[in-house]
């Protein structure tokens, strides 16, 4: 069985909408939503899961206990850290969580804490590289200055490297295909500028990593 997870309230109400999925016939676990269905001929179930590192970890967890997922496919969105474009698809060949370390004396990533993910052959258009998790959204410049700086993060968010990590610990199959949505601003309304092209740009990641990916990470 392979599990179809999301982690924004937005992106779950895109995907139910893409797919023509009434709510009334999603299902309730503790930390969201989910929806059985068959797709590609595998046994499917789509699902929400929670916010940040903790909530992340917890209910993948708690879904592959349920379901004994084979294969996990984690979708969503990021902020960029390297050259890229709003709206790039990235499949991260690893992921690694950047907030474990003590700045003033350590760098932001250890070898140890790296994650490397399966292989991944899509058709379509994609980055690859490391992808970077932390319980803080990337909003601050200084620490967009710092990633970009000193690690090879191409991509930040707050959730993919837990999900990783619980995937690793239940030799649980994971992809990952995150779309670029937002950058930090230098500037006195960089917030809120940054809030501004994230909404604009989520329902067009999303719905082209729906429609153009996802099939492809399906065997």
């Amino acid at each position: 069985m392979i599990g179809i997870a999301v982690s924004d309230n937005k992106e779950w109400e895109i995907l139910l909408e893409l797919y023509n999925i009434n709510s009334e016939y999603t299902e309730k676990y503790i930390y969201g939503s989910f929806y059985r269905t068959v797709f590609k001929n595998n046994d499917v179930i789509f699902f929400k899961i929670g916010k940040r590192k903790v909530n992340a970890a917890a209910s993948i967890q708690y879904m592959i206990d349920k379901f004994k997922f084979e294969k996990i496919i984690l979708v969503g969105t990021c902020t960029l850290v390297s050259d890229l474009d709003y709206n790039d698809i990235i499949v991260p060949s690893s992921v690694v969580e950047y907030d474990l370390t003590v700045r003033e004396v350590q760098p932001l990533v250890l070898e140890k804490n790296i994650i490397e993910l399966s292989k991944v052959s899509v058709g379509n258009d994609y980055v690859t590289g490391l992808l970077g998790t932390s319980d803080k959204a990337l909003m601050i410049y200084k620490d967009f200055l710092k990633l970009k700086d000193e690690t090879e993060i191409i991509a930040s968010d707050t959730e993919s490297a837990a999900v990783a990590k619980v995937c690793k610990m239940n030799n649980v199959d994971l992809t990952i295909i995150k779309g670029v949505t937002d950058k930090v601003f230098n500037s006195e309304d960089g917030f809120d500028e940054q809030v501004e092209v994230y909404e604009e740009n989520l329902p067009v990641v999303i719905k082209n990593i729906l429609e153009n990916y996802l099939t492809e990470v399906i065997k």
